[in-house]
């Protein structure tokens, strides 16, 4: 009998994992219009001066850092 509550809460576990999957993060690549730097950020901006720049938005916070190495403005010169 004591196998029931166990499954139950291994099922519970699982089901409370891939609801956090499917919850997960989106980050963006804003580009500081005052100061022209770029940075990686998990929230849209909601000001004037910070604007998503590139045409992506990225799973994790590495693969925004990658993508924020390609697009032109970021780039250094």
């Amino acid at each position: 009998m004591k196998t029931i509550p166990i499954a139950t809460s291994i099922a519970a576990l699982a089901m409370t994992a891939a609801i956090a999957e499917t919850r997960s993060s989106e980050y963006f690549v804003v580009l500081d219009t005052k100061t022209k730097t770029c940075t990686v950020a998990d929230k849209k901006p909601k000001t004037k001066t910070l604007k998503i720049v590139g045409d992506a938005t990225y799973r994790t916070q590495a693969e925004a850092e990658n993508g924020m190495k390609i697009i032109k403005v970021c780039i250094s010169k």
